[in-house]
C-alpha cells in the first residue's frame, strides 16, 4: 500500500495481530485510532473472529457479549482485515510474519486449562472448566467433540469445583440452569443434552483460600443464589434456597487438595481443611478444575530478540484479565506499536508477503457476517441464536450463501 507525499514514494505501516480475541480486537481498535493509515491484518485460528468471547463467556452473559459489536465495526473499517482459519505455527510461522509485516502483536491469550497439580486417578473424570465452557459455547475445536465418545458423556449427579474464582461460579450456575433459565442465551442445547445437565444434584466448590480471600465477585454468589430451585451453602451455612432444592450447591473454602483418587467408579477429591487440619473428602461422578489458565506449549515463540514484535493480553501478562484489563492492555500495546514504528523505516509488504502460505480455506470478514446472519436466523426457541458446532457446517453456509471461500 503506497501514497505519494511531496513526491516521495512512502508506505503505511503493516501490522499483523495474531488473535482476534478481545486482546487482539481492542488493540487493533486502539491502533486506528494512533495509526489510520496503518494496514491491520487480524489472523485467527478458528473460522470465526472474537475469541474468548464468542467461546469462553458463559452463554447466559449475554450483556457481557455485545462487546461485539464493537469489534464487528473495526473488522468492517478500512484497512482492517480478518484472516480466519489460518494457524500461526501450523499454517505460516510467526518467522513468515515477522518478514512480512512491520510489526506483530501476539493476541493468543491463555486457551488452556491449567493443570491441576495434584495426582490424579487415571480412571477418574477431570475436565477442565474452560474447555467445558468451550464445548457448551459449542467451539467446535472443543476436545469434549472430538472423536472419542467417553469425552463427552454424562456429567452425572454429582460434580466437584475446583476453585474460588468467577469461572468457578460460571460452572456452577451454568450446571444448576434448566433449559428454561437459559432463554436469551447462545447455550448450544446439543451439548448440554450429552452432559446430560438437567440430571445434576449437587455441586460442591471447593475453594483453597479462607472465605474472606474469595476471588469471585458478590454478583456472581449472588446470581447463583437467586436461581429457582437451587440451595446454596458456605462452609455448611444455607445461605440461598428454602426446602428440598432441584440442586444443591455447597461451598467449602481453606482446603487443600491432595489427591484425586477413584473408588467404585466415582472421583474422590482428598484433601485437608486447613483451619482444622483434618482430613475430608468429596465423591462426585466428575471432577471441574477451574484455578486459572495457561498458555498453549506450543504457542508462538520469538524467533528472535525484536522490536517488531510485541505481546498483549494473557500472551504477555500470564493473567487472563477482565475486558476492561485487556482493554488497558491493548492501548498499552498499540502506542508501543507506534511509538516504535514512528522512528522505524516502513518497508514490509504485508499479507501480501503471506498469501502464498494462507490455507486453502481462509475464511474473512464477509464470510464470518454470513456465519453469524445463519446463527441468528436458525436460532431455537429461546436462545438468541444457535451457533454452529463444527467447521463443516460454517463452511457449508458461507458456500451455500455465495460467498466465497478462498
Amino acid at each position: 500500500m503506497t501514497k505519494t507525499v511531496a513526491g516521495q514514494n512512502t508506505r503505511h505501516a503493516e501490522v499483523a495481530i495474531v488473535g482476534a480475541g478481545p486482546s487482539g480486537c481492542y488493540t487493533a481498535i486502539a491502533l486506528r485510532r494512533l495509526m489510520p493509515d496503518a494496514a491491520i491484518t487480524v489472523f485467527d485460528r478458528r473460522m470465526t473472529p472474537f475469541g474468548l468471547l464468542r467461546y469462553g463467556v458463559a452463554a447466559d452473559h449475554q450483556g457481557m457479549k455485545n462487546v461485539a459489536r464493537q469489534f464487528d465495526r473495526v473488522f468492517a473499517s478500512p484497512g482492517v482485515r480478518f484472516v480466519g482459519n489460518t494457524g500461526i505455527g501450523r499454517d505460516l510461522s510467526l518467522t513468515d510474519l515477522h518478514a512480512a509485516f512491520d510489526a506483530v502483536v501476539v493476541a493468543t491469550g491463555l486457551p488452556n486449562d491449567r493443570p491441576i497439580g495434584i495426582a490424579v486417578h487415571p480412571d477418574a473424570r477431570v475436565l477442565g472448566a474452560g474447555e467445558l465452557l468451550r464445548f457448551i459455547n459449542a467451539d467446535p475445536d472443543s476436545v469434549l467433540r472430538g472423536a472419542d465418545a467417553d469425552s463427552c458423556r454424562p456429567l452425572g449427579e454429582s460434580v466437584v469445583v475446583v476453585g474460588a474464582g468467577n469461572v468457578a461460579m460460571d460452572v456452577a450456575r451454568l450446571l444448576s440452569k434448566t433449559a428454561e433459565d437459559l432463554v436469551g442465551s447462545d447455550v448450544d442445547d446439543e451439548a448440554r443434552a450429552a452432559l446430560e445437565a438437567e440430571n445434576l444434584r449437587r455441586i460442591d466448590i471447593v475453594a483453597r483460600g479462607p472465605r474472606d480471600r474469595v476471588r469471585w465477585d458478590a454478583a456472581m454468589l449472588r446470581e447463583l443464589c437467586e436461581l429457582p430451585g437451587v440451595g446454596v451453602s458456605i462452609d455448611g451455612e444455607q445461605v440461598a434456597g428454602d426446602g428440598e432444592p432441584r440442586v444443591a450447591v455447597n461451598v467449602h473454602f481453606a482446603v487443600d487438595t491432595r489427591a484425586v483418587d477413584h473408588r467404585d467408579g466415582r472421583a474422590v477429591l482428598a484433601g485437608t481443611h486447613s483451619a482444622s487440619n483434618t482430613e475430608v473428602e468429596f465423591v462426585a461422578d466428575t471432577v471441574i478444575t477451574a484455578i486459572g489458565f495457561v498458555a498453549e506449549s506450543d504457542a508462538p515463540v520469538d524467533p528472535v530478540i525484536s522490536t517488531q514484535i510485541f505481546r498483549v493480553g494473557g500472551a504477555q501478562s500470564g493473567v487472563l484479565g477482565n475486558l476492561a484489563q485487556n482493554r488497558a492492555a491493548a492501548k498499552n500495546a498499540a502506542a508501543q506499536v507506534a511509538d516504535a514504528l514512528s522512528v522505524r523505516c516502513i518497508s514490509k509488504p504485508g499479507l501480501a508477503g503471506v498469501e502464498h502460505l494462507l490455507p486453502a480455506r481462509v475464511v474473512d470478514f464477509a464470510d464470518w457476517r454470513i456465519i453469524d446472519d445463519a446463527e441468528v436466523a436458525r436460532a431455537r426457541p429461546g436462545r438468541c441464536r444457535t451457533k454452529f458446532n463444527s467447521r463443516e457446517e460454517m463452511i457449508d453456509v458461507v458456500r451455500s450463501s455465495d460467498g466465497v471461500l478462498v
